[in-house]
C-alpha cells in the first residue's frame, strides 16, 4: 500500500478537526439543556445546596468548552490554508482526482462553518 500522498494528509488534519469542532459544539448544546434543566427545577429542601454546586459546575463546564473554539477555529484555519496551498500549487496534477474533489469539499465546508 503506498503512503497516503501530502493532500490526504491535509484533507484528513482538516476532515478531523471539522469533526472535532462538531464533537464540542454539540457537547456545548448537551451542557446548556442540562444547565437550563437544572435553573428549571424547583429548590427543594432535600437537596442539600447540591442544586447550585451543580449548577456552578455546568457553567463551568460551559466556559471551559467555548474556551476550546477559539484555537480550535485557529487550526481549522491554518489546515484549510495549508490544505489550499497544495490545492493551487502545480503538483495537483499528480494527486488523484478524487482526493482533489474531497479536497475542494473540505475546503467548502470548512470556510462555509468560518461564517
Amino acid at each position: 500500500m503506498p503512503a497516503p500522498s501530502p493532500l490526504a494528509i491535509a484533507s484528513s488534519s482538516v476532515q478531523r478537526l471539522l469533526k472535532e469542532e462538531s464533537t464540542y459544539r454539540t457537547e456545548l448544546e448537551s451542557q446548556e439543556r442540562r444547565l437550563g434543566k437544572l435553573r428549571d427545577e424547583k429548590t427543594g429542601e432535600d437537596d442539600g445546596g447540591n442544586r447550585e454546586f451543580l449548577i456552578r459546575q455546568e457553567e463551568r463546564g460551559i466556559r471551559e468548552t467555548k474556551a476550546v473554539f477559539e484555537p480550535l477555529r485557529e487550526k481549522v484555519k491554518d489546515a484549510v490554508d495549508s490544505l489550499e496551498q497544495l490545492l493551487s500549487s502545480k503538483d495537483t496534477v499528480k494527486f488523484d482526482e478524487g482526493e482533489v474533489e474531497t479536497a475542494k469539499g473540505l475546503v467548502g465546508k470548512a470556510k462555509a462553518l468560518e461564517r
